[in-house]
């Protein structure tokens, strides 16, 4: 499991979060919008092996949790995942 953690948002939706596999890896992007009720994320990877990689992600409030696509920037490849809040 890896762990993500979102700390924060400001009223501009910016996002304070962090994601470690498993070191943290730094976001250059990480915000936050809401369409009609749909509250939508998205998140840009700056580091090694991940440069442009991004996720975005729906909350899901029926399960209480993210789910979406990953893009894997280098391979160009996508991936369906969520993330689980942890209780």
């Amino acid at each position: 499991m890896t762990p993500s953690v979102v700390r924060s948002v400001d009223t501009s939706g910016k996002l304070q979060a962090s994601y470690a596999n498993p070191t943290p890896l730094p976001f250059s992007k990480a915000e936050v919008s809401r369409d009609g009720k749909t509250i939508k994320l998205f998140f840009e990877l700056r580091a090694a092996g991940y440069n442009g990689s991004t996720y975005t992600l729906t909350y899901d409030a029926a399960g209480d949790r993210l789910v979406g696509v990953y893009f894997q920037a280098v391979q160009r490849r996508e991936f369906e995942v969520f993330f689980q809040r942890a209780k």
